[in-house]
């Protein structure tokens, strides 16, 4: 998940690029600003991915903030109403510059783009994934991973020793993250790692111990995905 943030001291402006970004399941929005100063405790903090910094601004030139956060890690896509700034942009290792207004066609071009840089800095390793709780980063290995239970917009994250925390991300973008091969979504709120399914009771699951249900209709698939297994 590429966690991102919008700086722009236009409202209207903020308010668009947020919904593009709503429409991308590897974005995760982190905050947006009017003040480029507030968010610098974010990105010194290394919690942003991306930012999508306007140029003209009031209180400092997008340009000038590029060069203050100067990192390998955050990425930057400079969104301004004046084409001139382009060269000046690229020389700050932006990497991508668009021109308002902003169309979705632009938008998902500079965003694949980012993808692409970041899966490149950040190569996926298949035995271990990042939790973030309470503000801190942790590493986890996925084979310790038993289930998920959906909180909304949270999931809790249980694991083999009986350890559990609790994560702000959806059990979809989650699902999207965790190897297919080794999970199964068994219920609208439950996502479980298939090895430790022991039984299946009726429309219950047994998993390290606990009983989990099971959707009615997603049952046959459960049991052919296991027998397949």
């Amino acid at each position: 998940m590429i966690r991102c943030i919008v700086i722009d001291d236009e409202r209207i402006a903020r308010e668009g690029l947020l919904e593009f970004i709503k429409a991308f399941d590897f974005l995760e929005c982190v905050g947006d600003y009017a003040n480029p100063f507030q968010a610098m405790d974010l990105i010194k903090n290394k919690e942003v991915d991306l930012i999508f910094l306007d140029i003209e601004m009031p209180r400092i030139k997008g340009i000038q903030f590029a060069e203050l956060v100067n990192n390998d890690s955050t990425m930057i896509i400079f969104t301004t109403a004046y084409p001139e700034y382009a060269l000046k942009g690229y020389k700050v290792n932006a990497i991508e510059y668009l021109l308002k207004p902003i169309f979705l066609e632009d938008f998902t071009k500079a965003v694949h783009k980012a993808k692409r840089l970041y899966e490149l800095m950040y190569p996926q390793d298949s035995q271990f994934i990042f939790f973030r709780e309470d503000g801190v980063d942790h590493r986890v290995h996925i084979d310790e991973i038993t289930y998920v239970k959906s909180l909304q917009n949270y999931v809790q994250v249980y694991f083999r020793d009986n350890r559990h925390m609790i994560v702000h991300k959806t059990l979809k973008s989650l699902q999207e993250t965790l190897p297919a091969e080794k999970f199964i979504q068994i219920h609208r709120s439950y996502l479980v790692q298939s090895k430790y399914i022991a039984s299946i009771n009726g429309l219950t699951a047994m998993v390290n111990n606990t009983s989990l249900p099971i959707a009615r209709e997603r049952k046959q698939l459960l049991l052919s995905l296991l027998t397949n297994r």
